[in-house]
């Protein structure tokens, strides 16, 4: 017994997320019945959609990426102790930033163009999350304040200028034209958005996953989030820390930007991003924002909003039920450490 509850203590916050996971899709499954459907019937339906065929599969990891680079964005800032509330307006920056590279140098070729278009996504997103975050260190402004302000300006800044300098010539309001061919990410399907983008995202993903679980500096995260104080005294540069972090996570918003320009869309457009940010904040949260823990999420929410059209058109219940589920887990989650942590004050107390 003894060995049991070590074992669950020290995994216990993966044994909470699994928990409210499951917690919430029987919830899920009580929304199914009250429509008239078996609960097993709509997730059927659901991962036939999702996972049924090579298209399905398809489809569903290119809905992935953005979603997956976006969640990792915002583990990345919180695991450093701070809150990046702005990564919507970054990835807007950094894709009207790739779109620019492209409709300003069309006569560079591939070789110089691709590395290019995502370096200056890449750098605008992550200056936009500099700019917070070193008001915040160094002048002591409110982080979550300041990365709102600046998340509404990103979006309508590039918004004006892809309707006004920067409109397309033939393409209906709102859109930039496209960039050039030897710009563009090859797709690797006739009937989805997937494309060799998705090479460039598994690599960043998995090296920042290695930073932050196995290097100096993803331990110090963890020590400036848990205890800044404690971080100073064992020696840490907490500014120089969480400027990192604030920086790493504006770059995976712009690389999710880039990718959407350069592998998806060909061109930036209003509106190039359905709230992938917002979508990744609460995945991030529901893994208490760890970073393999956040790209199952990503996998798991890709699945269920990708089947869940198939689940829709079998079933007549609606896709927003995925959306429910999801916001549910995260209930059961917040609420789970809520109450594992005052219990476990209480214990100490006693």
């Amino acid at each position: 017994m003894r060995w049991i509850a070590e074992r669950v203590q020290r995994h216990r916050e993966s044994l909470m997320v699994l928990g409210s996971f499951a917690a919430s899709l029987l919830v899920g499954g009580g929304i199914f019945a009250l429509y008239g459907v078996h609960p097993l019937e709509a997730y059927g339906h659901m991962l036939s959609g999702a996972l049924g065929d090579t298209d399905a599969l398809v489809a569903t990891l290119s809905r992935m990426v953005p979603i997956a680079l976006a969640t990792l964005s915002i583990a990345v800032a919180f695991n450093g102790g701070m809150w990046n509330i702005g990564a919507e307006g970054q990835l807007y920056l950094g894709a009207f930033a790739a779109a620019w590279v492209g409709l300003t140098l069309p006569g560079l070729p591939g070789m110089m163009l691709l590395p290019l278009g995502l370096a200056a996504g890449i750098g605008a997103a992550a200056l936009w999350a500099w700019i917070p975050g070193i008001l915040s260190l160094k002048r002591g402004l409110n982080v979550v304040v300041l990365t709102i302000m600046l998340n509404s300006l990103a979006i309508y800044f590039t918004s004006a200028l892809a309707t006004g300098p920067y409109a397309g010539t033939r393409v209906s309001s709102g859109a930039t034209d496209r960039i050039p061919e030897a710009m563009r990410f090859m797709h690797l399907s006739n009937f989805s958005t997937l494309n060799t983008g998705i090479f460039v995202a598994l690599v960043a993903v998995a090296c920042m996953a290695l930073v932050m679980l196995c290097t100096v500096p993803g331990y110090d995260w963890r020590i400036c989030r848990l205890n800044t104080r404690f971080a100073r005294y064992g020696g840490v540069d907490v500014v120089r820390r969480q400027i990192w972090a604030m920086l790493l996570s504006g770059a995976f918003a712009g690389l999710a930007g880039s990718l959407l320009v350069m592998g998806d869309h060909y061109r930036f457009r209003v509106g190039i991003s359905p709230g992938y940010t917002w979508t990744g904040m609460i995945l991030a949260m529901m893994v208490a924002y760890h970073p393999l823990g956040g790209m199952a999420a990503a996998f798991v929410y890709a699945v269920m909003s990708s089947g869940a059209l198939e689940m829709e058109l079998m079933t007549d219940v609606p896709v927003e039920v995925v959306e429910i589920i999801l916001g549910t887990a995260v209930l059961f989650v917040t609420a789970g450490f809520a109450l594992s942590n005052r219990w476990a004050n209480r214990l100490r107390e006693d």
